[in-house]
């Protein structure tokens, strides 16, 4: 997986025709890409009485800590989904130490509880 997405990298790097995206650039549009793919997956998750509402958190804040929490169900590939995450948060870290990246130190806070709204995991944040 790693892989693919040094691959991805590298192809945006050097195949684009502008010749203006920077490296950083390139490397933000990897995460950002994978951070879509990881909330589309979890935004196609279904809750039912079969399937179950659960929250993680994504991302890597340079002070430490997940950027937010998103609340999916386990009616999807749950092990393919855990992997997208690990892979996120990994590139994420490496490039606030890479890039030097500044945020502010709050902490996200997981959700409270979760509901099932109309076949839709939604976290109740307090």
């Amino acid at each position: 997986m790693k892989l693919f997405f040094s691959l991805l990298a590298f192809l945006v790097i050097y195949c684009d025709d502008s010749g203006n995206i920077t490296p950083q650039e390139a490397d933000k549009a990897v995460i950002d890409n994978l951070n879509v793919e990881i909330k589309s997956l979890a935004g196609a998750s279904v809750c039912s009485e079969e399937f179950t509402c659960y929250s993680v958190g994504i991302g890597s804040k340079p002070c430490g800590g997940f950027w937010e929490y998103i609340v999916y169900s386990d009616s999807i590939d749950v092990v393919s989904f855990f992997a997208k995450i690990e892979t996120l948060n990994e590139l994420e870290k490496a490039y606030n130490e890479k890039y030097m990246i500044l945020s502010d130190c709050s902490v996200a806070m997981p959700p409270s509880g979760m509901d099932c709204v109309d076949g839709k995991c939604v976290g109740i944040f307090q």
